[in-house]
């Protein structure tokens, strides 16, 4: 049986939408922060932790296309570990659209994580996670 890429496609795309709502909602976390608003901080927080956890619904479903067989795993494992950025052009158009979709998710993800540190950085000052791990005294 051979992986349902379509579908794969279709899981990715809404892993890509759920990130998405993840990084307008750090924008409104960043902003209710600025406010020193703890209120809306936390509704804002909890929002996150519940597309964070959809956004793990949908990773767990890509994953689970690679339960059909050997070879889907395989499939699978590579759609989902080789770099998009340097994934050749192949002819079957969802492998195409796969590595798209992942060079998005990708991009997004690094955009998040900097969005993240800046922010932890600028609310937690000297106690900030990210303070500790690199030094940083910016």
């Amino acid at each position: 049986m051979a992986v349902d890429l379509e579908q794969m496609l279709l899981l990715l795309q809404k892993r890509y939408n759920r990130l998405k709502k993840i990084d307008e909602l750090t924008d409104e976390l960043r902003d209710a922060f600025a406010r020193h608003d703890e209120v809306s901080a936390s509704l804002i927080l909890d929002m996150r932790a519940e597309e964070i956890g959809e956004l793990d619904a949908c990773t767990g479903r890509i994953w689970d296309l690679s339960r059909a067989g050997a070879e889907d795993a395989r499939e699978v494992r590579r759609l989902m570990r080789d770099d998009p950025f340097e994934a050749p052009s192949g002819e079957i158009w969802e492998e195409n659209k796969i590595f798209e979709v992942r060079r998005k998710i990708s991009l997004l993800l690094k955009e998040l994580q900097d969005k993240d540190r800046r922010m932890n950085l600028s609310a937690g000052g000297d106690k900030s996670y990210y303070r500790k791990q690199d030094g940083n005294t910016n």
